[in-house]
C-alpha cells in the first residue's frame, strides 16, 4: 500500500492524493491516507488547524488505521511532546518518501515501490500530469450539489466566465504569503480583455465582505459568497474550475480550481512571487501555458 500523510487546507490535501494516486496506479496498489497529524488540536501558535475535505471527491484512497503505518511514522500520543519528536525525526532522518525540497520534481520518488510511506507537500504537476484525466474524475464531486450551486455553474459554462480568487484569511500577516495588492488583479483584468471576451466576473474569496466593500470592475460582477461553498469548500471548486479564464492569488485552491478546468483556450494568470522566501523557487509548481504577472 502507498500511503501518504494529508496535511493542510484543500488545495494542499489536492496535491497530496494526486502524488499518492499516481504512486498508487504505478505499482497496482492500493492508497491510504493518514490523517493523525491534520487532525490533531494540539494548540499551536500562530497555527491554523485544517479539516479533512477530499471526501467530498470521488477519490479512490482509503483512511488508514495506526497499525496500518509504518512504525517510524506513526503518531502515539497527541500534545507538543509527540509534535516535538516528529519534528527531530523529519530533520534527522532522511527517508525514502520524504520531501526533500519544496516545489521541486523529485524523480527518486516516482521510482518508489508498493510499499512507501509519503510526507511532503508535493506542490508539483509533474508528479500527476500522466494521469490528468484520472485525477479530473477523481476530483467530481460524489454527491450532487444542491440547486443554488448546479444553477450557478450552469450559468459560468455558458458564457466567457472570468474566475477572479481573493485569499486573505490566514495570510494577513503571514510572514511567508504576500497578500495580492489591487494593482495586481487590475494589471491581470487589462491583459485578459485585451485577449478575450469578457462577460461576466465571478469573485472568489475566504473574505467575501471585503472584496465586496474594496473591489470594483467595470463589468458584471458576481461576488460569490459562502452559500455556495458547499460543506468542505468543494462548491467553490468545482464552481470555480468551471470558468473560461481565471486570475489568482498565491494559492493552492485556486491553483488546482485553474487546473482542472477543462476549457482548452484558458487563459490563467498568476502571481510572479508565490513566496517569501527569496531562497525558493516556485517556477516549477505553475504550468508554462500560464502568465506570470
Amino acid at each position: 500500500m502507498i500511503i501518504i500523510r494529508i496535511q493542510g487546507g484543500l488545495g494542499n490535501q489536492m496535491f497530496q492524493y494526486a502524488l499518492g494516486r499516481a504512486l498508487s496506479i504505478k505499482n497496482n496498489v492500493p492508497l491510504g491516507l493518514d490523517l493523525t497529524f491534520l487532525l490533531d488540536r494540539t494548540p499551536i501558535p500562530n497555527f491554523t488547524f485544517r479539516e479533512y475535505q477530499l471526501d467530498s471527491f470521488n477519490i479512490q484512497a482509503t483512511i488508514v488505521e495506526q497499525k496500518d503505518i509504518p512504525f517510524l511514522y506513526r503518531k502515539y500520543n497527541l500534545g507538543f511532546f509527540m509534535r516535538y519528536i516528529d519534528y527531530i525525526r523529519r530533520k534527522l532522518l532522511s527517508t525514502p518518501g520524504k520531501e526533500k525540497k519544496n516545489y521541486y520534481f523529485d524523480p527518486e520518488i516516482m521510482k518508489l515501490g508498493p510499499n512507501a510511506y509519503l510526507e511532503g507537500w508535493w506542490q508539483n504537476p509533474e508528479y500527476f500530469s500522466d494521469i490528468l484525466d484520472i485525477i479530473r474524475k477523481d476530483f467530481t464531486l460524489k454527491n450532487e450539489p444542491i440547486e443554488k450551486i448546479k444553477n450557478l455553474l450552469k450559468e459560468i459554462k455558458e458564457n466567457n466566465s472570468l474566475c477572479i480568487h481573493i485569499r486573505r484569511g490566514d495570510y494577513v500577516g503571514n510572514i511567508h504569503h504576500e497578500i495580492v495588492g489591487k494593482d495586481y488583479y487590475s494589471k491581470c483584468i487589462e491583459y485578459i480583455k485585451e485577449r478575450t471576451k469578457i462577460d461576466k466576473i465571478y469573485i472568489f474569496s475566504d473574505d467575501i465582505k471585503w472584496c465586496e466593500e474594496n473591489l470594483k470592475f467595470e463589468f458584471l460582477v458576481m461576488f460569490v459568497g459562502d452559500e455556495y461553498s458547499g460543506e468542505k469548500d468543494e462548491g467553490h471548486m468545482i464552481l470555480m474550475s468551471a470558468c473560461k479564464n481565471f486570475i489568482i492569488p498565491n494559492s493552492t485552491f485556486s491553483w488546482w480550481a485553474a487546473y482542472l478546468s477543462p476549457y482548452k483556450d484558458k487563459i490563467v494568470i498568476c502571481p510572479k512571487e508565490w513566496i517569501r522566501d527569496e531562497n525558493i523557487n516556485s517556477w516549477d509548481l505553475i504550468p508554462k501555458e500560464w502568465i506570470q504577472i
